[in-house]
């Protein structure tokens, strides 16, 4: 490993004066959590050892799994093992360098985003390293990427990231790269970690082909070694380069995902997914990220839940995974809210679709406790909201989700599911749902759903 011993002072010295260079608006760290073990409200679960984390390579203690994530495998998840692991997009393997499955021979085809990540099955606190660095040594196997994002990830838009490429030169030897913890910014569209709970301490995206070997990637309080970029002005040399403007690749594979909007999309789309517009006194926050002060808030009446497949709920999205059958909504079998003042007027819902799978479309429906309301459900498919990873906000009017007699007592707020027995592959995401006792004046039938630019 040729980790370089210039910068030491300067390091020192960064390490000293990171709290007051502006990261505490990009990472959260928590700081005034002492969750200690404890994980839950409290933080993720603190690592053991009093300063380094070895997450992957020699003398591993973190706890993690190493994984890829294939795009055109419908963000498909598989651990890496001494078996070799193929996907469309990104391949790899164990293999033994100073020691036993210690490194990560990895291939990204070009044909879609692949990423390698080390995933934790509990959130970690990491708070302790609001100032620190994420250090690793990676052997470039082709030519280097134009765009390579390292990432702290919990699943997008919550991500922080690092454009790395040009710190790498190519040699084809093994390079050290040191990434100040600090510098590292959520790209359009996305949010910034929080260090307290972390569930992918480490996530590496590019798009296009790139074959490498990673291994010795730890978290670290102080280091003898030069940072990719300046850990005050997070800066590359020559000052070419704003980690937090940077487009990246799209920061989102797993998704995600990891440049995009959560897996995919370009860092331009989905990018006002979190500044959703301010609700006023007559409207109904079911599930909004946005201002919801003046509104009727009905959250806790209508919790998230789903049947039949992976949902998670994660930074206000809701992200749902259908290998067969199920529906994600928001309501429980015991609801009965009255919702009848909005039977004349329209729901709001931000949605973005993965995949539409084996079915041809989403339904979208309300349900009454009369209901199931199987037959009337808004039917939602790629002529109006594209299976492409962007963000989409859509207005529907309220009679086309439920009948308007069952609207004094409903159960399920919203339902989403797909065609019965043709769901296989599903994928979506959704936030910002509300309702309205009007339909707004703005609603286009013809196209009632809008790229969010």
């Amino acid at each position: 490993m040729n980790a370089s011993k210039k910068g030491l002072l300067a390091s020192l010295i960064a390490a000293a004066l990171l709290g007051g260079c502006g990261g505490a608006d990009n990472i959260d760290s928590n700081s005034g959590n002492t969750g200690g073990n404890n994980g839950g409200d409290n933080g993720g679960t603190t690592p053991p050892g009093d300063s380094t984390l070895i997450l992957f390579g020699v003398g591993a203690n973190g706890g993690t799994t190493p994984s890829i994530q294939s795009e055109k495998d419908n963000w498909s998840l598989q651990p890496v093992t001494a078996s070799p692991v193929a996907m469309t997009s990104i391949s790899a393997v164990l293999i033994n360098n100073a020691g036993t499955d210690d490194t990560a021979d990895v291939q990204v085809a070009g044909d879609g985003d692949g990423t390698f990540m080390l995933k934790s099955a509990t959130p970690l606190n990491l708070s302790k390293y609001a100032s620190g660095f994420i250090e690793f040594q990676l052997r470039t196997k082709s030519k280097v990427p134009e765009v390579l994002n390292a990432s702290i990830d919990n699943e997008y838009p919550n991500r922080s990231s690092l454009p790395i490429a040009s710190a790498l030169t190519g040699s084809g030897d093994w390079e050290t790269l040191t990434l100040p913890i600090n510098c590292m910014k959520p790209f359009p569209g996305a949010t910034a970690i929080n260090l307290a709970t972390v569930g992918t301490p480490f996530h590496l995206a590019t798009k296009e082909a790139f074959n490498y070997e990673i291994t010795n990637i730890k978290y670290l309080l102080t280091t003898s070694a030069k940072p990719v970029v300046d850990p005050v002005t997070c800066e590359a040399p020559g000052g070419a380069t704003d980690p937090g403007t940077d487009p990246g690749t799209d920061p989102g594979t797993d998704p995600g995902t990891d440049p995009g909007t959560d897996p995919g999309t370009n860092p331009d789309t989905g990018s006002g997914v979190n500044n959703a517009p301010a609700l006023v006194a007559t409207d109904a926050a079911l599930y909004y990220s946005g201002d919801k002060s003046q509104a009727l808030d009905r959250s806790a009446d209508y919790p998230a839940a789903s049947f039949g497949g992976t949902l998670t709920d994660e930074n206000q999205v809701i992200t749902m995974d259908l290998p067969g059958n199920g529906a994600a909504f928001l309501g429980t079998d015991s609801a009965n809210g009255d919702l009848s003042a909005y039977q004349d007027g329209a729901m709001l819902l931000d949605l973005k679709v993965s995949s539409y799978g084996d079915s041809p479309n989403i339904q979208i429906r309300m349900d009454g406790t009369a209901g199931p309301d199987f037959g009337t459900f808004f039917t939602m498919d790629s002529n109006i909201v594209p299976d492409d990873d962007t963000w989409y906000r859509c207005i529907l009017p309220v009679a086309s989700l439920i009948p308007a007699a069952n609207t004094g007592s409903v159960q399920k707020a919203l339902y989403l599911s797909g065609a019965w027995d043709s769901m296989a592959g599903l994928r979506f995401a959704f936030t910002n749902v509300a309702l309205k006792t009007a339909i707004p004046a703005d609603f286009d039938s013809n196209q009632p759903c809008q790229q969010i630019k």
